[in-house]
Parts: structure tokens; C-alpha cells; sequence
């Protein structure tokens, strides 16, 4: 038998051509290895002009797709393990429970990934089932409601807060890394307070100040040199790439 040197398939000694990719056939070694490495080039480079000829879209389209297949199959594979190794549903409902989380935020960033109120909404209440459910799920102690409901909004929010500076910023450049380091300050200061409220019943900062300080001394910096020095807003040109 021949196999193919492109995609390996075995093919009748007399063949010329190969009947599922089509490429010619070498029965000469020597030469087969070059070929072999030449057309390995040649299809590396076809694969990547046509994935960038794909619109943003279709790109959007095929994450989705493969997402769902990974999840879906990882999902129905880990239920049947666990149902036929213990003939009951225990360990399993964790990882399916968040597959199917995360299949959910992922179908709405991407068919409303225009909308980010509506995919944001909608993904908060999603988490929020799942955080829910892995409480209820490890004994219902009531973590989730006071503790990971809280913080989960807390990230939300600043999320929106910076996807919406991001879109009104005339010029990006310098300013989103700022935007983002002052988004980081803004969230270490909500989970410190929510931390403090959930253990001690009070509210109490502590390292998120620094972290705060921190954020904003750098992000004000970045802010100066994005409005006050113009030559580097671009940042492939400052930063050479």
C-alpha cells in the first residue's frame, strides 16, 4: 500500500494522485521529503489566507460552533462516566453545570456582541444561576447569595463601565491600558469591601487601597502621555510592533 505524504491516507500501489486530497503522488524517497515539506508549507500558508479571508463574523461562527461541540460532547462524556460508575448523578453536575454556563455566555457574546448591555445582562444572570447552583450544590451554606452573587455584580459592572469608555475614547491608544488599570483599581476596591462585609460584617479596606493608588498613579501617567505627547499614542509605533 501507499500512503499519501499529505494527509496520510493508504492508496492502491498503482495510484497517481491522491483520492482525498488530491495532491500527486512521489514514488521517488528522495525526492519525497522535500516535497513532502514544500507542500507542508504550501498548505500552512492556504490554511491562514483562508481563515483571513473569513469575515469577523464567520470567525465568531466557528469559535461558537467548535465551543458548543467541545462543551456539549465534554458534558454528555462526564455524565455518562459518572452515571455508570456510581448509577447516580454526583460529581458530574459540577462540570456540567459549568460547561453549560459557559456555552450560554459564550452563544451571547456571539450573536449580541454589538449589545453589550443585553449580553452583559443576560450573562450576569447566567453566572448568577451558577454560582447558585454550586452553592446549593456543596450544602447551600449561602455563599453564593452574599458572597459570589456580589462580587460577580461588582466585576459586571466595571466591565460595562470600561467596554463604555473604550467605545467613547475618540483615539485609542495608551488610554485603554489606563482605562483598564483604573477598571482593576475599581474592582479590588469592591471584592475587599464585599470580602470584609461577608467575614466580618463590616466594611474594611485594606490591600485594595494600595492596589488602588498604584492603578491610578500608573493610569494617570498613561493618560498624560496619550493627551499631552501625541507622537505616542499609537501603541505599535511606541512600542515598535
Amino acid at each position: 500500500m501507499t500512503i499519501c505524504p499529505n494527509c496520510g491516507v493508504e492508496l492502491n500501489e498503482n495510484a497517481n494522485f491522491c483520492s482525498l486530497c488530491g495532491e500527486p503522488l512521489l514514488h521517488n524517497q528522495s525526492q519525497n521529503a522535500e516535497w513532502i515539506q514544500s507542500r507542508k508549507l504550501v498548505q500552512e500558508k492556504k490554511l491562514r489566507s483562508e481563515y483571513q479571508r473569513l469575515s469577523q463574523s464567520q470567525k465568531r461562527m466557528i469559535f461558537w460552533e467548535v465551543s458548543g461541540l467541545i462543551l456539549l460532547s465534554g458534558s454528555l462524556i462526564t455524565f455518562l462516566i459518572d452515571l455508570i460508575g456510581n448509577e447516580s448523578i454526583t460529581w458530574s453536575k459540577y462540570p456540567v453545570t459549568i460547561s453549560l454556563a459557559l456555552l450560554i455566555n459564550i452563544t451571547l457574546l456571539t450573536f449580541w456582541h454589538r449589545k453589550s448591555a443585553r449580553w452583559l445582562s443576560l450573562s450576569f444572570l447566567t453566572s448568577s444561576v451558577l454560582i447558585t447552583l454550586l452553592d446549593i450544590y456543596s450544602g447551600g451554606t449561602g455563599w453564593g447569595m452574599h458572597l459570589g452573587i456580589p462580587l460577580l455584580l461588582a466585576a459586571y459592572i466595571t466591565l460595562f463601565g470600561l467596554i463604555l469608555m473604550i467605545r467613547r475614547a475618540r483615539q485609542k491608544g495608551l488610554n485603554i491600558v489606563a482605562y483598564s488599570l483604573i477598571t482593576v483599581g475599581l474592582l479590588s476596591v469592591c471584592t475587599d469591601g464585599i470580602i470584609s462585609l461577608y467575614v466580618i460584617h463590616r466594611l474594611h479596606f485594606s490591600w485594595s487601597l494600595i492596589v488602588l493608588i498604584a492603578t491610578v498613579m500608573i493610569a494617570g501617567l498613561l493618560l498624560y502621555m496619550h493627551y499631552r505627547m501625541k507622537k505616542v499614542t499609537d501603541l505599535k509605533r511606541f512600542f515598535h510592533i
